[in-house]
């Protein structure tokens, strides 16, 4: 899939961001809510752990996420298949500080899973949560149709 609008899709409707990333040649994948805004990804996190601290040392990350996925069994095991959409992507976090910029992405989440709405973040729950924005350097997407469907 090489058209945005079709892989903005995917993203939008992907219940789970899957993120890379790398540390002294050491990977470590974790699995995530996120938000989208057709230019930035955007997570939260506790303000320390090891996620924080390979970002630290390493913002290039990659990330992952499948808005469809159906498993096509078959008596034959070679005759298995799935359908599914996916999307990965390229690009650098960066640990947001300014209370405006972290409200947004949080806004961004909660509008992810729960639509727009009129959500509060207390500034003192702010100040106890991380938010990390990933600005999207590349994207791609793949598609696999229904076994016989190509």
């Amino acid at each position: 899939i090489s058209d945005r609008a079709a892989i903005d899709a995917i993203l939008r409707a992907a219940p789970v961001l899957r993120l890379a990333m790398c540390q002294d040649g050491q990977p470590y994948v974790v699995p995530l809510n996120f938000g989208y805004d057709g230019e930035r990804i955007y997570f939260h996190s506790a303000r320390e752990g090891r996620k924080l601290a390979m970002l630290a040392a390493n913002p290039r990350v990659c990330f992952e996420a499948t808005s469809r996925f159906e498993l096509k069994r078959h008596a034959e095991p070679c005759q298995w298949g799935a359908r599914y959409q996916s999307v990965i992507g390229f690009g650098r976090a960066e640990v947001l500080s300014d209370p405006t910029e972290k409200e947004r992405g949080l806004r961004l989440v909660m509008e992810h899973y729960a639509g727009p709405g009129d959500y509060v973040f207390p500034a003192a729950q702010l100040a106890r949560v991380a938010v990390v924005a990933i600005t999207i350097e590349e994207l791609s997407g793949k598609e696999a149709p229904a076994p016989g469907k190509a």
